[in-house]
């Protein structure tokens, strides 16, 4: 589009005549191609004769004249057509006269038609070696060919300028730019076929000024386009100005329209100018512009939430620091148990804190992967409600719980997502509410192959405006805590909404300011299989007494430390590796039938040895139970584990319960 431009402006500069266009488009076509010599010819018989020229040091003249057979031009107008050279020592011209005398290696050209005669041609040339010349550069050696031959026929008859209307429409359609002349004398508007086409109305069609501005959309680009027309008939000032219009046929489309007055003895006699459909060139603009400022207001309400999240970090971690520091010089042992009850909550609080910001995370990269597995239905939420009636009535309120499920309805899903989803829903219902009654209704139908689970959380709490609703879900628009201070992060419905949807189901929120609020759920589940209820008691099986020889591996001194204390607890000693060689050779040199082992380590994680570890047998399966401990917990990661032949899986932070059902876990496997 810049060389059309350039030529557009260069053809139809009225303040040059005719033999300075050309020298200006032979200049123009030497640095489009890149080469040396440019030529303007006129062939009678076999005399070639240079009529316009461009040539370093004037190495040729105008009248210069030359055998057509030995110029490149006889192959040219023996082609009918542009053709070009890039290399012509490599080619079947080798031995042509022209290279013999000339070396010139670059080569292209067009012959010039006058009517149906050949007139000449013009051509552009180099004693270099060029790149190949493309397609698109015939086009413009043609099209400069066909401006040339047109020219002259103007110049020498009316059949001549019929060739220039042609010409001007081939560079319209190939440009898709339209041309538009408006007489002021006669008050008559002229539009090009392309211009015709860009507004979609008829060949036929004979537009006049008054309907021509009607095209334009009512308001700022109508007003715009009356402006610069009057300042144009007015004053003589030319624009060129991008405005929408509406098409015949009812398409908004926008456009770039220039104009320009031309006029006589110092009078405006008319307007001429191009138009062109910049539509897609338009929209995408505005939508960089949109993305633009989209990327600055994440970025802006990403820096608030890292804010926030900072913020809610340190409380949690105050309550932790505080209460283990002052631990140091506290003597009483009912003290001691209350700081740490306070340090071990703000752990979980500090713990919540990043899982959500996780959840999250993962969600906002595509990564969220559910987890089912088959388990009772009514068991999720009789729990949920036995851990919750405790803390609502710390606040002296009322909480109703209602689950109509069978106790034999098995379902077949990711139950901690579940479960996130209500204990979610029930922890914003006891934050955000002060007096009243919570409500928790929960009942399942089966249908067909699936389970239909109904879930309503209402409170009797502060409510919501129509204003907030709206931004109910969104993580970085969210005001929510910033109006009721009650602290968070903000993410949590963000990651329920998230969470409901990507398990095919629906969520519907009403509320009333000051009144409460009612969040309705409903999730499609699978039917699931009976299980066995068996489960791992821990509370009267004495761990000193169990023949386990274990290694730890952790490269971390603190998380050792961790789980020394834990295994001390339980009476059982341990070896301790910092890394999976050190790992490996200590199980060179001793026989460990019990591994707790790190996943992420430097030197060699723990995935990679333990596959070294069962591939060289030197811990067969029969023989070592190996558990992986890691604080990465997506299901690649667990598969990975397992590849390499681990047993178990433990997430960190490790707990205790979670290490007294490993090391049971671990007894069974022997005893099997």
């Amino acid at each position: 589009m810049n060389f059309l431009r350039q030529f557009h402006d260069i053809v139809s500069n009225q303040e040059i005549d005719f033999s300075d266009k050309v020298i200006k488009l032979l200049e123009f076509g030497l640095e489009v191609f890149a080469l040396e010599f440019a030529i303007v010819s006129q062939v009678d018989d076999k005399l070639y004769t240079v009529i316009h020229v461009v040539a370093p040091d004037d190495a040729i003249l105008v009248g210069t004249q030359f055998d057509v057979e030995g110029t490149y031009c006889a192959h040219t107008l023996k082609a009918n057509k542009a053709l070009s050279f890039h290399h012509a020592s490599n080619s079947r011209i080798a031995q042509h006269p022209c290279y013999e005398n000339f070396q010139l290696e670059s080569y292209i050209g067009a012959p010039i038609f006058v009517g149906k005669k050949v007139f000449g041609t013009v051509n552009f040339s180099a004693p270099n070696v060029s790149k190949p010349f493309s397609e698109e550069s015939h086009d413009y050696v043609e099209l400069f060919a066909q401006w040339l031959g047109n020219e002259f026929a103007r110049n020498a008859s009316s059949e001549r300028l019929v060739k220039k209307n042609y010409m001007l429409a081939q560079v319209e359609e190939v440009a898709r730019i339209g041309s538009w002349e408006f007489d002021l004398l006669e008050n008559k508007l002229y539009w090009s076929k392309q211009t015709k086409a860009i507004h979609e109305v008829s060949v036929d069609y004979s537009p006049n000024i008054e309907a021509g501005i009607e095209f334009y959309k009512e308001g700022e680009s109508r007003d715009a386009i009356q402006q610069v027309v009057q300042e144009a008939i007015e004053q003589g000032k030319n624009w060129n100005i991008e405005v929408e219009l509406v098409t015949a046929k009812g398409n908004n489309i926008w456009v770039s329209t220039y104009g320009e007055a031309e006029f006589e003895n110092g009078q405006y006699v008319r307007l001429i100018g191009t138009f062109q459909d910049v539509t897609k060139e338009v929209l995408l603009r505005e939508e960089l512009k949109k993305q633009k400022v989209d990327a600055e207001r994440t970025l802006e309400d990403r820096s608030i939430l890292l804010a926030k999240i900072s913020h809610e970090l340190r409380t949690p971690l105050n309550g932790i620091t505080g209460m283990l520091t002052t631990l140091l010089y506290e003597k009483s042992g009912q003290k001691r148990e209350e700081k740490l009850k306070v340090a071990l909550r703000s752990a979980d609080i500090l713990l919540n804190i990043i899982n959500e910001v996780l959840d999250f995370t993962k969600i906002n990269h595509g990564e969220l992967k559910l987890e089912p597995c088959h388990f009772l239905l009514k068991t999720v939420f009789v729990d949920l409600a036995s851990l919750y009636l405790p803390l609502y009535q710390e606040k002296d309120l009322r909480f109703d719980v209602d689950i109509d499920i069978s106790e034999e309805c098995w379902t077949y899903c990711d139950n901690t997502r579940l479960t996130q989803i209500a204990s979610n829903l029930l922890s914003n219902a006891l934050k955000f509410t002060e007096q009243g009654t919570i409500k928790l209704y929960v009942s399942a139908r089966v249908q067909n192959d699936d389970v239909i689970l109904n879930l309503r959380v209402s409170d009797t709490g502060i409510g919501m405006t129509e204003t907030f609703m709206k931004s109910l879900f969104s993580p970085f628009t969210q005001e929510l805590n910033k109006d009721r201070k009650k602290g968070g992060t903000g993410l949590g419905l963000a990651i329920v909404k998230e969470l409901i949807d990507y398990m095919g189901g629906t969520i519907k929120v009403s509320s009333e300011f000051q009144k409460g609020s009612c969040f309705d759920i409903q999730l499609p589940l699978k039917l699931g299989q009976p299980q066995s209820h068996d489960t791992l008691h821990t509370s009267d099986i004495d761990f000193s007494a169990l023949p386990l020889s274990i290694l730890v591996v952790d490269d971390n001194q603190i998380n050792r430390f961790v789980l020394k204390a834990h295994l001390e607890k339980l009476g059982l000693t341990a070896d301790y590796a910092c890394d999976g060689i050190d790992a490996i050779n200590k199980c060179k040199q001793n026989k460990y039938n019990l591994i707790f082992m790190d996943c992420v380590m430097p030197e060699m994680d723990g995935i990679e040895a333990t596959r070294i570890l069962r591939d060289e047998k030197i811990c067969p399966t029969d023989k070592t139970y190996i558990i992986a401990l890691t604080a990465n917990t997506s299901a690649d990661d667990k598969a990975a584990c397992k590849q390499a032949g681990m047993d178990l899986f433990v997430s960190k932070p490790v707990k205790n319960t979670a290490i007294e059902q490993a090391i049971v876990a671990a007894n069974e496997h022997f005893l099997m």
